[in-house]
Protein backbone atom coordinates (compact mmCIF):
# COMPACT_ATOMS: atom_id res chain seq x y z
CA UNK A 1 0.00 0.00 0.00
CA UNK A 2 1.44 3.39 -0.92
CA UNK A 3 1.94 5.97 2.11
CA UNK A 4 -1.13 8.31 2.02
CA UNK A 5 -1.08 11.79 0.04
CA UNK A 6 -2.70 14.74 1.81
CA UNK A 7 -6.29 15.41 0.51
CA UNK A 8 -7.55 18.81 -0.79
CA UNK A 9 -9.37 19.81 2.14
CA UNK A 10 -7.31 18.27 5.22
CA UNK A 11 -5.51 20.41 7.56
CA UNK A 12 -1.86 19.21 8.01
CA UNK A 13 -2.30 17.89 11.60
CA UNK A 14 -4.79 15.84 10.07
CA UNK A 15 -2.54 14.73 7.48
CA UNK A 16 0.36 13.30 10.26
CA UNK A 17 -2.25 11.37 12.07
CA UNK A 18 -3.54 9.46 9.06
CA UNK A 19 0.57 9.14 8.35
CA UNK A 20 0.95 7.94 11.85
CA UNK A 21 -1.91 5.02 11.53
CA UNK A 22 -0.60 4.04 7.87
CA UNK A 23 2.94 3.51 9.53
CA UNK A 24 1.86 1.26 12.44
CA UNK A 25 -0.36 -1.24 10.44
CA UNK A 26 3.29 -1.75 8.66
CA UNK A 27 4.47 -5.78 8.80
CA UNK A 28 6.83 -6.62 11.49
CA UNK A 29 9.66 -8.55 10.09
CA UNK A 30 12.60 -10.33 11.52
CA UNK A 31 15.79 -7.82 11.92
CA UNK A 32 19.37 -7.62 10.50
CA UNK A 33 17.61 -8.32 7.28
CA UNK A 34 15.69 -11.03 8.28
CA UNK A 35 18.90 -13.23 9.89
CA UNK A 36 17.58 -12.72 13.58
CA UNK A 37 16.30 -15.78 15.00
CA UNK A 38 14.33 -16.76 18.11
CA UNK A 39 16.08 -16.38 21.63
CA UNK A 40 15.54 -17.80 25.18
CA UNK A 41 15.71 -15.01 27.77
CA UNK A 42 16.95 -15.52 31.56
CA UNK A 43 13.17 -15.39 32.24
CA UNK A 44 12.62 -18.20 30.09
CA UNK A 45 10.49 -16.33 27.05
CA UNK A 46 11.31 -16.61 23.51
CA UNK A 47 11.61 -13.65 21.93
CA UNK A 48 12.86 -12.46 18.71
CA UNK A 49 14.02 -8.82 17.60
CA UNK A 50 11.96 -7.46 14.95
CA UNK A 51 11.99 -4.29 12.64
CA UNK A 52 9.38 -2.90 11.01
CA UNK A 53 10.11 -1.21 7.47
CA UNK A 54 6.93 0.84 7.23
CA UNK A 55 7.48 3.06 10.55
CA UNK A 56 11.21 2.39 11.03
CA UNK A 57 10.96 0.86 14.18
CA UNK A 58 12.86 -2.01 16.28
CA UNK A 59 10.69 -4.25 19.14
CA UNK A 60 10.83 -7.58 20.19
CA UNK A 61 8.45 -10.20 19.50
CA UNK A 62 7.38 -12.59 22.42
CA UNK A 63 7.09 -16.35 20.46
CA UNK A 64 4.78 -17.21 22.72
CA UNK A 65 1.88 -15.11 22.78
CA UNK A 66 2.60 -13.56 19.07
CA UNK A 67 2.88 -9.92 20.44
CA UNK A 68 5.02 -7.10 19.77
CA UNK A 69 6.35 -6.00 23.33
CA UNK A 70 7.18 -2.51 25.02
CA UNK A 71 10.36 -1.79 25.54
CA UNK A 72 9.10 -1.90 29.39
CA UNK A 73 7.72 -5.33 29.13
CA UNK A 74 11.05 -6.65 27.00
CA UNK A 75 12.83 -5.64 29.62
CA UNK A 76 11.05 -7.06 32.22
CA UNK A 77 11.39 -10.70 30.11
CA UNK A 78 15.06 -9.85 29.28
CA UNK A 79 15.89 -9.89 32.96
CA UNK A 80 17.06 -6.53 32.61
Amino acid sequence: MKKPAPLAAETLASYFARLDAWKAEGHWVPASGGTETPFKTRTGATLLYCYCPRSGKHAYLDCGSDIILTDAEAANLLGV
